[in-house]
């Protein structure tokens, strides 16, 4: 499999991670789904397909990259996001103290020592959850690669097929799982090894136009992925949007509005961060 740039993921993650970030403009726009019905459906669409993407195309690269040693792989991914996911928390947790997120953070001794239970517990920022996710994928990535290299498409169908019938199952007979952990875990591993497969059988095909924008946009979609909720409130702020109040079309608008104005910001400071650190942007969540 030639290792050239693949344009096609790019566009990919580009679309991720604007549906990832309108999930966030949404939950934070305070609109009335029951008032909305319809209009939260479709923006409840955004979450179901931009999670899930994320994960397919992460099992796209990982598992199909080159098989190195365990030491290796493990050393050279968790610090490509281990770094990144500790210095943007600070960030965010630091900027969450100053207006007064945390009743329980008075001074500063209160903030050091709070910093990592908050964390740990995934109370710095909601959308962290998915770190938790991504580490446990990249922990067994080693083990699927050598289970995974030698099967067939045949083979690989099969395991997909098996998936899905989990999947279908978990969703129509949700007491059937008592672990609910482990179910959600599994539902998104099989996100991970469908992308190895379509990426294994299919990634070559097709190779859309190079678009530096759409580049850009990709190769900052983690550090976006990391620090863009910092930005939804002020502009909603600025912009004097009350969801509770707001007619139909600023509903429908607003919230994708300031996804694509996040991202657009998120990714200029990507940029700037990737020349003033040549060497070391990739610590910042930037490839």
């Amino acid at each position: 499999m030639t290792r050239t740039r693949n344009t096609l993921l790019d566009w990919l993650r580009a679309l991720a991670i604007v549906m990832i970030v309108t999930v966030h403009t949404w939950s934070l726009s305070h609109i009335d789904s029951s008032v909305h019905p319809i209009l939260a459906m479709c923006y409840k669409l955004f979450y179901q397909c931009g999670v899930p993407l994320f994960v397919i195309l992460s099992g796209a690269l990982q598992l199909s990259s080159p098989i190195t040693s365990f030491g290796q792989y493990y050393k050279k991914r968790y610090i490509r996001i281990l770094v990144p996911f500790v210095f943007w928390s600070i960030i965010v947790y630091i900027l969450s103290c100053f207006i007064g997120k945390y009743e329980d953070v008075h001074s500063l001794w209160e903030g050091l020592t709070h910093y990592i239970p908050f964390l740990l517990t995934n109370r710095i920022n909601e959308a962290y959850w998915f770190m938790g996710l991504i580490i446990v994928l990249y922990g067994i990535t080693p083990f699927l690669q050598r289970a995974l290299a030698p099967c067939s498409r045949k083979e690989l169908i099969i395991i997909c097929l098996g998936w899905l019938c989990f999947v279908i199952t978990r969703k129509f007979f949700p007491g059937l799982y008592l672990l609910e952990y482990t179910s959600r875990l599994t539902y998104f591993l099989g996100f991970y090894i469908l992308g190895y497969l379509l990426y294994r059988e299919y990634g070559e095909i097709w190779h859309p136009r190079s678009n530096i924008v759409i580049e850009t946009i990709s190769n900052s979609s983690f550090m976006t992925y990391l620090m863009h909720m910092i930005f939804i409130t002020p502009l909603y702020t600025i912009i004097g949007f009350n969801g509770a109040q707001a007619p139909l079309w600023q509903c429908a608008l607003l919230p994708i509005s300031v996804s694509l104005v996040v991202v657009t910001i998120c990714t200029i400071m990507a940029v700037i961060g990737k020349r003033l650190l040549p060497t070391t942007h990739t610590y910042l969540g930037i490839n």
